[in-house]
């Protein structure tokens, strides 16, 4: 028996969760506690920047297309309770985003089809199209340059950031269908800092290493709070427009941010801190910062209870073609970018996804001070929606 493969290129964003609907505020509860989970698996001795948000868009678009296993394990991995919930949290989505002032943010999705015969199921192009907004596309994947093809739309989406998300031999004439998602985010600070304050600077890589590094400076008003249970200093800085922000998590200890990122998984609730903040004069120093990062969804999802799909005797995916063809994830990657400066921060993100056909109050308080000179955890936020996280290491 031959074996057919899909490809998925997502960037993931989410909006509210209920039984069959979501009130925002649930919405961007799950998906903080998804992306938690997702931070705590990737890599710990070096920086990485990721859109947790980006994959939710690949696996909900692949739970509507399946059924059990894959089907049960993508809800429950998702934090979503069912399709109706799923359908109702992106196209609530996809309307905040059309909606953003003040910000660059672009969120594409495309479903390339292989040329020759095959379809989308009806119902699952019906919701790729009203839910997700996709264009539709053929596409003959045992021709050479099929990837580029995929690459160039990316790229496009992307502002050039993301490059070369797949390589020439991530399709082939097995493969079936590329789902694409593309987030790509810039923003001006509202409060910029001033390039003459920045300077080199000891950071901490643990508790006997350090190195210099650009440090940014800036004394002004921002939401700021302190949390013992976390054992964390919050600092959120808004972009211009003031609809989305940068939130940094900055551990007490030198190496604590492991054990931040660990109970942030398990469960901590951090946009219920984040709702406790209040406005503040701050002394902020801040490194100015890049990060490239390829992820292997292939190795973390399934840490995440994301399995079946990967399965060629029982993947699940019985519901995204016209064909009887039986269907497994054979590659899933992410490439994500970010760059953080003195006028803003930049992000980038792009995920695939191959599917193979099987074969306290004082009246002069001082003003405290917030010292990124340790590893950091900043989440970019649009309307309390994270969309990029990354873990700032110093390398």
């Amino acid at each position: 028996m031959r074996f057919s493969s899909v490809l998925f290129l997502p960037l993931v964003l989410l909006k509210s969760v209920s039984s069959t609907t979501m009130d925002s505020k649930a919405l961007s509860s799950s998906i903080a506690k998804f992306s938690a989970k997702f931070c705590n698996e990737l890599e710990k001795k070096t920086s990485v920047v990721a859109s947790p948000l980006s994959a939710e868009y690949v696996l909900a678009l692949v739970a509507l297309g399946s059924e059990d296993p894959a089907h049960a394990e993508l809800l429950q991995t998702l934090g979503l309770p069912g399709d109706d919930a799923v359908r109702s949290a992106f196209t609530n989505v996809s309307a905040k985003l059309k909606s953003v002032k003040g910000i660059t943010l672009n969120v594409a999705n495309k479903v390339y089809v292989q040329d020759g015969g095959y379809e989308l199921n009806s119902a699952l192009q019906n919701d790729a199209v009203k839910v997700f907004d996709a264009a539709i596309e053929k596409l003959d994947f045992a021709r050479a340059g099929a990837a580029d093809t995929v690459n160039k739309w990316v790229e496009s989406k992307t502002n050039n950031r993301i490059k070369e998300l797949l390589t020439a031999d991530s399709v082939n004439s097995d493969t079936r269908l590329v789902l694409v998602n593309a987030l790509y985010f810039k923003g001006l600070w509202l409060k910029q800092f001033d390039k003459m304050s920045t300077m080199d600077q000891p950071f901490h890589l643990d508790e006997t290493k350090t190195v210099d590094i650009p440090m940014m400076f800036i004394e002004e008003e921002f939401s700021y709070g302190e949390s013992t249970d976390l054992g964390v200093q919050y600092l959120k800085m808004p972009y211009k427009g003031e609809e989305a922000s940068m939130l940094i998590v900055l551990p007490e200890e030198i190496n604590g941010l492991d054990k931040v990122l660990k109970k942030l998984a398990d469960g901590y609730d951090l946009l219920g801190d984040v709702d406790k903040m209040g406005e503040t004069k701050v002394r902020v120093t801040l490194p100015r910062f890049k990060i490239e990062t390829e992820i292997d969804l292939g190795d973390l999802l399934p840490k995440l209870g994301v399995k079946a799909i990967f399965d060629q005797n029982n993947s699940g995916l019985t519901k995204l073609l016209n064909s009887d063809e039986k269907l497994f994830v054979s590659k899933a990657v992410q490439k994500a970018f970010i760059e953080v400066n003195e006028e803003g921060a930049e992000a980038a993100a792009a995920t695939a996804m191959g599917i193979m056909m099987c074969s306290a109050i004082i009246d002069e308080p001082p003003v405290p001070s917030f010292t990124a000179d340790r590893p950091f955890l900043a989440v970019i936020l649009v309307d309390n929606v994270l969309y990029f996280t990354a873990t700032y290491r110093g390398a």
